[in-house]
């Protein structure tokens, strides 16, 4: 019963976790499946629904406002009105309708999409359409000045996504993972608002991973956190009440069950569905099968030795040393455990840099995203948790060893080069022989050195010097690996160039499309009509005829019939798609309809288009030929709709930069390296690679044949980028390490506000360096915050600059060009169809000659020329001009106005400008939508943060050594103080403290040396009232102790005189008795008297060196003969040399025997026994007896003196006992139990073996 008590006071106490857990899941399940609006079909619809019927009755309410629809039709509409139209959910647009029933559009609220024909010849006013980038529900109003509609995007469906291209549904919620719009009859239907049905939303067949709403996300991964709190504080009681093996037991056991369970199951949730848990990202094992398991096993890993490091500081250990064969299992144990944690962690964090996905390029800020931040943090809890298990594992080697002994370090080398010899031959051997030197050197510091931390008090500058130390290991290693994996990228991107540049290649391509002629494909497109003929016909083409060219190449053929639909191709890439990339990010190859276009640095592919015509010229169908090297493979199209694929292409990179040379000739290069323009045939390198050091750059050489050699070169960055990735590690690990000491602190006080205060009480060391590190941290915020908004808004000033500049010179020679094309009543008619083509061609010149997109506007907004023309052609976003310019070139006439456009996600500045004509007329409107990648910006941004970040990382080390010298000069000063203050004894002359500054401290030492001179003059009367006192209370038991003996020796006497007075007849008799109570009363007084002096001389010993069990054998022998007593002594076999007094010592364990002897009651044998153990720099002899014990109460005044448990006596023996054992430096103390016996301890220094 009394070991089930603390766990019933614990489940009483800290069920409330379970319950919150429960009502946590419970919560999140109902957000799931019945809140959510994406947790079925029917709440999908009513999710639509009610977005649906916002929309509309915000219409409603738009066109009963008559004043604000005249106000529209007028065209007198006021800026804020616009804006408010402008930021509704939904698209409106009002329609003139002249006498003859032709609609003009008069204004529009988004250059979004325009209505369809079939919407405006509709009869109803309600309905639902598909147009050219997405699903619309439609509602129309028609009055007597014109019509209006309103067009409520349901769902996008641009012909093309990517990056900022999404077909999702309008109201977001990625209810398009699992649900799509039908316009049959099928699945939950959604109405408009007055009941009309508008379309169906079904569940797609083949659903993706199901996704969590993120409420229920949260709420799931707080209910797990509720249950790891409860088994902590379980763990916890299971170590208060059966060890601490227990409570490892309990914690780790549960969290590994657990953690399998989450593995095959979705518990708490499914962690498959986020990003951070794909194996394409890291993927090293079963049990580390992507980065979010890693994260979340390096957490716990951490968390259960943090738990066993913590209290393993309240285990009492043996003092003295293990057994030979313990000292050595533990020696074995530990250090196997150390090598191989420590293989694991080195090999987790070379794959997390070499096999993975996850960027750790420091120099380039913008190329790090979450999965970089989550790779520092699994570092720094692999780290925290080695350093933490290596502190547990020396927990049980120290006490085996000493701490200058070379037996830990020999074992540890045999060990790891055993295991090595293994290793030979096998890749990373030779970083695991790294990882074996550099446990040499961490298991010195550690062991040798004074340098291991307390989770419950750390020391700064030992913290900061492991911070130190593991930022440099780590920054080692992943600057290595990153140098071995940019090589093979870089030897990557060197095969590519020389591939691209083969001519050769694009020969053998071209003898595959000698095949593809028009007339041959004319007569058998009929073979491309049937699924089993179509795929027959391309096999034929591919494999039949071009065997050599399939084994160099992966060609895929797609066909598509005269209305661009797809005739049987083997995967989803639409026709729009192919074009998109043929007419945006293909270059000409030298092979006429040969083109090639870069996926990313590392792939490419080479891409032809056919058109099939009949001999009248009916087109028949379209073919194209995708072609990618097998060693390039890649099943992907990355389109790029605005920026051209330029960002994808190794031509554009500004880190690189490479020359090609054919015939020792330099034919094309990139950058502004200082390349060669002709090699000689001795510098062609004799391998395949060579690297070569030059400048401050890395130049990889490439022979690509005889003649044909391939250098791309990279500046070396190995010290900033050393530096830049130590800076970002250490700051990680100070951000990693205050988390887990609050989290520490919150478990350890249970969230209150007050036991926080009183647990987490900083010494003044440890604020300067808290407050030094925030000032740092908070400037370093502030800086960086007001750097980058600067430099924001300088590239947005420049950019404006820039747009305003090339659009006016852009508008002059547009207004030139037009002039020319005037016709004859001098009206330019931009909209005249005659003169279309030319207008192409004049703005594609003028836009090839900036560099930069140019849209032509007429005065009614309607785009009519485009240097971009297919996001408007393909429906991407209308051919009307954005609202907002239209109103301030239109009406508020401006000259210039700059606008935030967004397609998509894609956010771009758009510049308008009226072009005008030299009588003052607008005829037209000039637009330059600026599509930049915001490369600059990104660049100055990074090198500033890698500036900063370096900055305040050093500034952390400088502040903490700075903060170290006025911490000790302030501590010294405290800690010199606080050694007089603890000096200051009543029973002395105290010294005043001599201190020459006048400054805070000197003020608190003028104070104490006023104390000192009070105290002093107190001390003197105290002392006189205390001699007096102890002068008075010694006479009292003087006389109490005389007292006794004397009153029998009295009546003994009288009684004697008495009866010699009656002349007894046995005086003889009775004066023999009384002599004899006289004698044996002068004896007591006699022991009396040398008691008080014993106990008055214990302060002046005669301090002797000595050899203890000499002493012992002697006492031990007095006593055994006693019958009463079966006394047995077991010495150690070694001699036990003391510095103490002999007379006193032995007077020592004379009294403890006696009082042994007499603790054991009469009739009763007495047994007692005296062990002793002996370790290195003390012997401890424990007195055993078999006697009743000592009560409870009774126990706090043993040591007291004139205190006795017995009828008669002085009360000053073990009082007696303590004082010698105080003056020979030593300890005493005792265990007792009530009808058990009583064991004294006796703990006495020892001198070196004679």
């Amino acid at each position: 019963m009394q070991t089930q008590s603390p766990f019933r006071r614990f489940i009483i106490k800290n069920s409330y976790l379970l319950i919150i857990a429960a009502w946590l899941v419970t919560i999140s399940f109902i957000i799931d499946n019945y809140w959510s609006g994406n947790s079925s079909a029917g709440a999908v619809r009513e999710n639509i629904q009610r977005y649906i019927h916002r929309q509309e009755k915000d219409f409603e309410k738009l066109v009963a406002d008559t004043n604000r629809i005249s106000r529209i039709s007028d065209n007198t509409i006021s800026e804020p009105l616009l804006q408010e139209l402008v930021d509704k959910k939904y698209f409106f647009y009002r329609y003139f309708i002249n006498d003859i029933g032709t609609r003009k559009l008069v204004f529009w609220n988004s250059q979004t999409v325009l209505p369809s024909g079939e919407i405006l010849a509709s009869p109803e006013t309600t309905g639902f359409a598909k147009l050219a980038n997405g699903f619309y529900a439609w509602r129309k109003q028609q009055d007597p000045g014109g019509v209006s509609i309103a067009l409520i995007p349901v769902k996008w469906n641009f012909f093309i996504t990517n990056t900022y291209l999404r077909n999702s549904f309008a109201m977001g919620r990625d209810i398009e993972r699992n649900y799509d719009i039908s316009l049959h009859a099928i699945g939950s239907q959604v109405k408009s608002l007055h009941g009309k049905s508008l379309f169906h939303i079904i569940e797609k067949a083949n659903s993706v991973i199901p996704k969590n709403n993120m409420a229920a996300v949260w709420l799931r991964i707080l209910a797990a956190i509720a249950v790891l709190l409860f088994l902590h504080l379980l763990a916890n009681t299971t170590r208060s009440v059966k060890g601490l093996g227990w409570g490892v037991l309990v914690l780790a056991g549960s969290i590994i069950v657990l953690r399998a369970i989450s593995y095959f199951f979705p518990f708490p949730l499914n962690f498959r569905q986020f990003e951070l848990f794909d194996p394409t990202i890291y993927g090293s094992n079963v049990v580390f099968r992507s980065l979010g398991d890693l994260l979340i096993n390096s957490m716990l890993f951490a968390w259960v030795i943090l738990f066993i490091h913590y209290h393993l500081q309240d285990i009492k250990i043996d003092t003295g040393k293990p057994s030979g064969a313990r000292r050595w299992l533990y020696l074995g144990v530990s250090l196997a455990v150390m090598l191989v944690a420590a293989y694991i962690g080195g090999d987790i964090i070379r794959s997390l840099v070499a096999d993975s996905q996850i960027s750790f390029d420091v120099i380039n800020f913008f190329t790090l995203n979450i999965y970089s931040v989550t790779g520092f943090i699994v570092l720094c809890c692999i780290a925290m948790g080695y350093f933490l298990l290596s502190q547990v594992l020396l927990f049980f080697i120290r006490p085996c060893f000493e701490r200058r002994s070379v037996i830990p370090f020999l074992a540890l080398t045999v060990c790891g080069l055993v295991y090595l010899s293994f290793q030979l031959g096998k890749d990373y051997a030779a970083f695991r022989l790294f990882t074996l030197a550099w446990l040499l050197l961490y298991l010195f510091l550690l062991y040798t050195a004074k340098l291991g931390l307390s989770i419950r008090k750390v020391a700064s500058l030992r913290l900061i010097f492991w911070l130190f130390f593991f930022s440099v290991t780590i920054t080692a290693v992943i600057v290595v690996e990153n140098s071995k994996k940019e090589l093979v990228s870089r030897k990557h991107y060197a095969e590519i160039l020389a591939t691209k540049a083969d001519p050769s290649s694009e020969t053998l391509l071209n003898t595959l499309l000698t095949d593809f002629r028009s007339d041959y494909l004319a007569a058998n497109f009929y073979r491309l009509l049937s699924d089993s003929s179509n795929r027959a016909f391309k096999d034929s083409l591919v494999n039949g005829n071009f065997s050599g060219y399939t084994n160099k190449y992966d060609t895929r053929i797609y066909t598509f019939d005269s209305n661009e639909r797809p005739l049987y191709n083997d995967d989803v890439a639409g026709y729009n798609e192919l074009n998109t990339v043929l007419n945006t990010q293909a270059r000409a190859t030298s092979i006429p309809g040969l083109f090639y276009y870069d996926e990313s640095y590392d792939r490419f592919s080479y891409i032809s288009k056919r058109t099939i015509t009949t001999f009248d010229g009916d087109t028949l169908g379209y073919v194209f030929i995708l072609a990618n090297p097998r060693k390039y493979k890649t099943d992907a199209l990355n389109l790029e709709l605005f920026s051209k694929g330029n960002s994808n292409a190794i031509e554009n990179s500004r880190v690189y930069a490479f020359a090609v040379y054919n015939n020792l000739q330099l034919v094309s290069n990139h950058n502004d390296y200082a390349f060669p323009t002709k090699l000689e045939a001795s510098q062609v390198p004799r391998d395949e690679f060579r690297t070569i050091q030059k400048g401050g750059y890395d130049e990889l050489w490439y022979r690509a044949g005889a003649q044909k050699v391939v250098i791309i070169a990279k500046e070396n960055n190995f010290f900033i980028e050393s530096i830049t990735l130590f800076s970002y590690l250490f700051c990680a690990f100070l951000v990693v390490t205050g988390l887990f000491s609050l989290f520490n602190v919150l478990i350890r006080t249970r969230f209150s506000s007050l036991r926080v205060r009183n647990f987490w009480q900083m010494s003044i060391r440890n604020q300067v360096y808290g407050t030094v590190i925030f000032i740092s941290a908070v400037s370093f915020v502030i800086i960086g915050v007001a750097t980058i908004l600067f430099f924001i808004s300088r590239y947005q000033n420049t950019n404006r600059e820039k747009l305003s500049r090339v659009i006016h010179v852009m508008e002059n020679e547009v207004r030139i060009s037009l002039n020319e094309l005037a016709i004859f009543d001098d009206v330019v008619k931009v909209y005249d169809e005659a003169y279309r083509e030319k207008l192409e061609r004049l703005i594609d010149k003028v836009s090839e000659i900036h560099a930069v997109d140019v849209n032509l506007y007429d005065l009614d907004g309607n785009l009519r020329v485009s240097s971009l023309p297919l996001p408007y052609n393909k429906g991407i976003i209308s051919t009307r001009m954005d609202p907002v310019a239209y109103y301030h070139l239109n009406k508020q006439k401006e000259v210039q106005y700059f606008k935030e456009e967004k397609i998509g996600k894609l956010s771009f500045v758009s510049n308008y400008v009226p072009v005008i004509d030299g009588n003052g007329r607008e005829y037209a409107y000039l637009n330059i939508p600026y599509f930049t990648s915001e490369s600059k910006l990104q660049e100055e941004i990074a090198n500033f943060l890698v500036t900063i970040i370096n900055l305040n990382a050093f500034i952390f080390l400088i502040a903490g050594i700075v903060a170290l010298f006025i911490t000790n000069r302030i501590t010294r000063s405290f800690s010199f103080i606080s050694k007089k203050m603890k000096a200051v004894s009543l029973g002395q002359m105290n010294e005043a403290i001599d201190w020459k500054r006048d400054d805070e401290i000197g003020e608190l030492v003028k104070e104490y040396n006023k104390m000192v001179a009070k105290l002093d003059e107190s001390a003197v009367a105290l002392a006189k009232s205390e001699r007096e006192g102890a002068w008075r209370e010694m006479a009292r038991q003087v006389a109490h102790e005389i007292k006794n003996p004397l009153t029998p020796m009295k009546l003994s006497l009288q009684y004697l005189q008495k009866a010699i007075s009656n002349n007894a007849d046995n005086v003889r008799e009775l004066t023999a008795n009384v002599a004899l109570t006289l004698v044996e009363q002068i004896d007591h007084l006699t022991h009396i008297a040398g008691e008080f002096s014993q106990f008055a001389n214990i302060g002046n010993p005669h301090n002797e060196d000595f050899e203890l069990n000499e002493v012992l054998r002697m006492v031990t022998q007095l006593h055994s003969i006693n019958d009463r007593l079966q006394l047995s002594w077991n010495p150690v076999p070694e001699p036990v040399y003391v510095h103490a007094d002999r007379t006193q010592i032995n007077r020592l364990f004379t009294n403890l025997i006696q009082n042994a002897i007499q603790a054991v009651p009469e009739g009763t044998t007495v047994r007692i026994s005296i062990e002793e153990e002996r370790n290195e720099n003390n012997i401890l002899i424990k007195v055993t007896d078999n006697g009743t014990g000592i009560a409870e109460e009774l126990q706090p005044k043993i040591f007291t003196p004139n205190f006795t448990t017995k009828t008669s006596g002085t009360g000053l023996g073990l009082a007696m006992s303590k004082g010698i054992v105080e003056q020979a430096k030593g300890r005493i103390w005792f265990e007792t139990k009530a009808g058990e016996g009583t064991t004294f301890f006796v703990e006495l220094p020892v001198l070196p073996a004679k």
